[in-house]
């Protein structure tokens, strides 16, 4: 494990429990709204270039919830962003989108001058992110190249602090998960796995298993349906820390509490 990855663990303490990134809600103002009550929270997912940034607009013109804003303006509104984040006292990762590489240099710089984490989105099945060839899409075989061009771009800034991907269990099957991964191992230092269950109302954790197994090197965060105790404590068999979204959303913070006491 890398010395990044022991630093994130001696740095959370006690607190297993991550916040999640939701489109348009987790901004720096939401997140400082739970003092000391996550080991790591995740603003974004924020658009680095224009070609996101349009396919966000679309998705609020059908109605769901996007961090809209100018991206020549980008460097101003994250840098306040990370910090009304970093109020909760928990790490700060920045989950980011992008299609072109180039042109979101500039804004991943800014970024690693101030977050803890840098979370690359390998996960939202939005259409009009997927038809750019990204988010989950980022995961398939044929686009593993332009995943590596990505993270070897990102690992050559050289911003001395972690980068995560953001995945979805059961888009592809889990072995050809784990082939595609080890190609760009070197390239990051932890997973946060979703533990999509396709038409059930719990989390897959045998996938998590397998990733777990084959990744034993990376900081592994489980996330998926998590709304007790006793949820949590199953996935964290599997995983360095859980993540939850919408339970949050519900007020239904209190095990989060009793957790962290607990650990």
């Amino acid at each position: 494990m890398s010395p990044n990855n022991h630093n994130i663990l001696k740095l959370c303490e006690n607190k297993k429990v991550t916040l999640a990134p939701m489109a348009g809600i987790t901004d720096g103002s939401f997140c400082k709204k739970y003092k000391n009550l996550f080991g790591i929270v995740s603003i974004g997912a924020y658009d680095l270039d224009e070609a996101t940034q349009i396919a966000s607009e679309k998705i609020v013109k059908r109605g769901r919830k996007e961090f809209i804003y100018n991206l020549d303006k980008f460097d101003d509104l994250i840098k306040k962003e990370i910090n009304e984040a970093k109020k909760s006292n928990a790490l700060v990762s920045v989950n980011i989108r992008f299609k072109d590489i180039e042109k979101s240099i500039s804004n991943i710089k800014t970024i690693g001058k101030y977050a803890d984490i840098i979370e690359l989105n390998c996960h939202c099945r939005q259409p009009e992110i997927t038809e750019l060839g990204i988010g989950q899409n980022l995961l398939k075989k044929e686009n593993n190249i332009i995943l590596k061009n990505f993270l070897e771009k990102i690992n050559d800034l050289n911003l001395n602090i972690p980068v995560f991907l953001k995945i979805r269990a059961n888009f592809i099957p889990v072995e050809e998960l784990i082939d595609n991964l080890n190609n760009v191992r070197h390239y990051f230092n932890g997973l946060h796995v979703d533990c999509f269950n396709p038409g059930k109302n719990y989390p897959d954790l045998d996938y998590l298993k397998e990733i777990t197994y084959n990744f034993e090197d990376k900081i592994i965060i489980g996330n998926n349906s998590i709304n007790s105790i006793k949820d949590a404590e199953e996935m964290l068999k599997y995983a360095d820390f859980i993540s939850v979204a919408r339970c949050v959303l519900k007020g239904n913070i209190k095990w989060i509490y009793d957790l962290n006491i607990k650990y």
